[in-house]
């Protein structure tokens, strides 16, 4: 996102809670973690080392373990242990056993300047870079909107390629083994509503003029998160960039032999939910074929970067057949990824921004 990376509000809002860290916090998500029947309830999960944090995606090994990308250490385990030393991940894509896709996103410095964002293949604990994702975009701004770099979802093709969404490119990437990179769809920007925003900072507010008085603004897509689904179509969810609209992040589905589509013009990208969402931040399928949507928070990413509040994230599942929605949980605080566990468990991250508080649990349907 330019101007706004999803990583830089993330690395901001990970800043403000360890600087609150020292106050007395009280989990919102009591310890024993497991949440029941919809809503934050209660939590299970073993005995934790802390993650470094901040947390993004989940992922689940062919072994049925669960890897977690924690963007201040590397990938790691539920239990908090780092097992793949690499600082900026923000997802990971298993290839096979001890194999996989691994994505470092925009650092400290901002997605405006190369701090390491890439494509890695990790292989036995042993990792390489494939790609340099920050070069591809200076070289090439696939979206015009300047040079703007945030990797941040993966969904893998096998050993052979991998597809990445760059939040900060407004794009979808198909990348070989060997680094060559091939552009599959571009995401516009749209017209969104203020009124999320208006309500968020009490308007009338006459430090807040500009968003006040202007009911409708143009935001990018972000695009956060990427799967493929059963149909063999790849699905991408948005962010939604700044003014950070409620009810208006969309669901793409994109044909698979798609090179360089225009979403606003392109019938390889279809719209399958026209808003409807607020902040996805990740995606998966289930193994009978419904699509689960990660919204990290109802009153958008600015209620919880720039305000600090928030009232949870919530997390729904989607019928491709009927287009029915199905919420599955909700108020979950500090929810940045989802994934299904071979014996079918649906687990999401909690408080993935707070290194005193983040949690891998296990979502009881």
């Amino acid at each position: 996102m330019k101007n706004l990376s999803i990583y830089s509000i993330l690395f901001l809002l990970f800043l403000f809670l360890v600087g609150c860290s020292k106050e007395s916090v009280t989990p919102e998500l009591p310890l024993s973690n497991e949440i029941v029947n919809g809503k934050a309830k209660a939590a299970s999960l073993a005995d934790t080392e802390r993650f470094t944090t901040p947390l993004f995606g989940l992922a689940t090994a062919p072994n049925g373990n669960i890897l977690v990308a924690d963007g201040g250490a590397g990938v790691a385990n539920t239990t908090g242990t780092t097992t793949t030393p690499l600082p900026g991940i923000t997802d990971i894509a298993p290839i096979g056993t001890g194999a996989m896709w691994a994505v470092t996103g925009a650092g400290e410095a901002g997605p405006t300047t190369n701090s390491g964002q890439g494509l890695h293949r990790i292989s036995k604990g042993n990792r390489k870079l494939v790609a340099d994702l920050f070069a591809f975009e200076e070289a090439n701004d696939p979206d015009g909107q300047g040079v703007d770099s945030n990797p941040f979802g993966l969904a893998s093709l096998g050993g052979n390629a991998t597809l990445v969404t760059d939040a900060g490119g407004n794009d979808l990437l198909r990348i070989d083994n060997q680094g060559n990179i091939r552009v599959i769809a571009l995401f516009p920007n749209e017209m969104v509503s203020t009124s999320n925003l208006q309500h968020l900072v009490g308007c009338p507010n006459p430090d807040f003029a500009f968003i006040c008085n202007t009911p409708e603004m143009s935001a990018q897509a972000v695009p956060t998160s990427v799967v493929v689904g059963p149909d063999g179509y790849y699905y991408v969810g948005e962010l939604k960039g700044f003014p950070a609209p409620a009810g208006e992040s969309n669901i793409w589905r994109i044909a698979p032999n798609a090179t360089g589509a225009d979403c606003a013009t392109s019938p390889d990208c279809m719209k399958l939910f026209d808003g409807g969402f607020t902040s996805i931040i990740d995606l998966t399928f289930s193994a009978d074929g419904k699509l689960y949507v990660a919204e990290l928070d109802e009153k958008s990413w600015f209620a919880v970067e720039v305000l600090g509040g928030g009232t949870g994230g919530t997390i729904s599942a989607i019928d491709l057949t009927t287009l029915d929605v199905q919420v599955i949980a909700t108020g979950i605080m500090g929810l940045t990824g989802i994934t299904f566990g071979k014996d079918g468990s649906l687990w999401a991250t909690t408080h993935a921004l707070n290194p005193d508080l983040a949690e891998v649990i296990k979502i009881i349907m």
